[in-house]
């Protein structure tokens, strides 16, 4: 299999050289080369005869790394699934016009937080509204900002109740129709250019070469008639779908090594659906052929700053305040409790790691197995020796 980490010591050393990058990229391209590697030490499983049952280097457990998505991902759905209402929910996408691509690449944690803040005003004052709702639902919302060619193309996908809590704290179902995509759009479209247009006034966004505010508000002018893209999908009776696909790109970077099918030094070969050209089962699946360099560059653009949230709660799903309260009483009118299913869990994560993950000893049988560990830069095979 080809390794995103081998992709990276080939040529990320020229990238670093002609490119200025963020300490959050470099540290998270560090992590990837050094995952699995006696850079970050390793651990001997032994019995408590001496036999060796087991050796493996440590992993580096950044986010961005995709041979250490498997577990992050798995316990993330675990922690998200107890907080389900058992409701159907409805998959709305709120995506950004690739006219400020230019400007997220500079202000990723900026307009990121904007993004979310948008997109979550729109969704909770049209569901205030009630010709529509007229209740508070809750929302999960994942920031993506890839697509399947790799791409910078910035979306918060949101797992939404199908209806919500109202003034009394009462359930209040939602049309099958749920919320209209075009007043949707007019208010996220709104509500981010408002946005942006305070950041430039207020001197909080890192301009690119030559732009100065007025152009930032040219392009605020030109994005007003521009058709933005909000997607509201079909219900889903089953939320974990919708939650598993969430999770599958949350970590592990933009692109898992399952696709990555050839390298051969200055080339990189992968697969990717083609979402325009739709077959009788669903998108096709193409190949797509790309520089050593160009893939590096695309890769590390989608490494998010420290500390950014990835996923944010809303509503009936916020931490704190009063939402706990609602929901856990409204568990009592929505009984049934999300279940994630093995069949989802094996098609949505990324394979496990390979480590010996033996319980027993193969020479003697014995059970009671003991960990060694080595520290950084250390080899475990000198202590197996």
């Amino acid at each position: 299999m080809v390794r995103v980490a081998e992709i990276l010591a080939s040529g990320l050393g020229r990238h670093l050289a002609t490119h200025r990058v963020s300490e959050s990229v470099a540290k998270a391209c560090r992590m990837i080369l050094a995952c699995r590697t006696a850079a970050l030490g390793g651990h001997v499983i032994e019995c408590e005869k001496g036999h060796v049952v087991g050796v493996a280097y440590n992993a580096c457990r950044n986010r961005s790394c995709p041979r250490c998505a498997f577990y992050r991902v798995q316990k993330w759905l675990e922690r998200q699934v107890k907080t389900l209402l058992g409701c159907p929910h409805h998959h709305i996408i709120f995506t950004i016009p690739h006219d400020l691509n230019v400007l997220w690449l500079l202000n990723y944690r900026v307009l990121g937080d904007l993004l979310f803040k948008s997109a979550a005003a729109a969704l909770f004052t049209l569901a205030a509204d009630p010709k529509h709702l007229g209740a508070r639902p809750g929302a999960v919302m994942a920031l993506h900002t890839w697509g399947q060619q790799l791409y910078l193309h910035p979306h918060v996908h949101c797992l939404v109740t199908a209806g919500g809590a109202d003034a009394l704290g009462r359930w209040v179902a939602s049309r099958r129709a749920f919320l209209p995509a075009e007043p949707l759009k007019q208010l996220f479209r709104a509500k981010f250019l408002y946005g942006l247009r305070k950041l430039a006034r207020q001197d909080r966004l890192r301009l690119p070469d030559g732009w100065t505010r007025e152009k930032v508000q040219s392009l605020c002018r030109r994005l007003e008639t521009k058709r933005w893209n909000v997607r509201v999908c079909e219900r889903y009776e089953d939320s974990t779908a919708v939650l598993n696909y969430l999770g599958r790109y949350l970590h592990g970077g933009p692109i898992g090594e399952r696709r990555l099918s050839d390298f051969d030094g200055s080339h990189v070969t992968f697969t990717y659906k083609d979402y325009r050209d739709q077959g009788p089962d669903g998108p096709k699946q193409k190949t797509m052929v790309l520089g050593r360099d160009e893939f590096i560059r695309r890769y590390v653009q989608h490494v998010p700053p420290k500390g950014f949230h990835l996923v944010r709660a809303c509503g009936l799903y916020r931490h704190g305040g009063d939402a706990g309260d609602v929901r856990r009483a409204l568990r009592v009118v929505l009984p049934e409790e999300p279940r994630l299913h093995d069949a989802i869990m094996s098609r949505t994560l990324p394979p496990p790691p390979t480590d010996d993950q033996r319980t027993e000893c193969p020479v003697c049988g014995s059970r009671d197995l003991r960990v060694l560990w080595c520290p950084s830069r250390g080899a475990p095979e000198s202590l197996a020796a």
